[in-house]
């Protein structure tokens, strides 16, 4: 089966989860309170999604050599994975 991948999707969505969870977006006073009170829960979800695009991505085989490649993007979701993972530890800590 061939399937076409589009890395910038996964990016976008990586960054602009931990932007808002961090809130370095502006997102309204309701979403902050939101995120503040469900930290936990929301990292430990954006790390299962990491684990479930590390499983997919670790199926893959790049076609063709591009500048972009299949690897850097397998470091970037594992990056956010360890992101949601040491979040989560912070958490716990406390």
């Amino acid at each position: 089966m061939k399937v076409d991948l589009d890395p910038e999707f996964l990016r976008t969505s990586m960054t602009l989860w931990r932007d808002a969870v961090d809130m370095k977006m502006r997102v309204h006073d309701d979403f902050k309170i939101h995120f503040m009170q469900n930290r936990a829960k929301l990292l430990e979800g954006f790390a299962k999604t990491a684990t479930s695009w590390s499983m997919v991505l670790n199926a893959c085989k790049q076609e063709t050599p591009e500048t972009e490649t299949l690897a850097q993007l397998k470091a970037d979701v594992e990056e956010f994975k360890k992101w949601a993972e040491d979040g989560l530890a912070q958490i716990r800590a406390l």
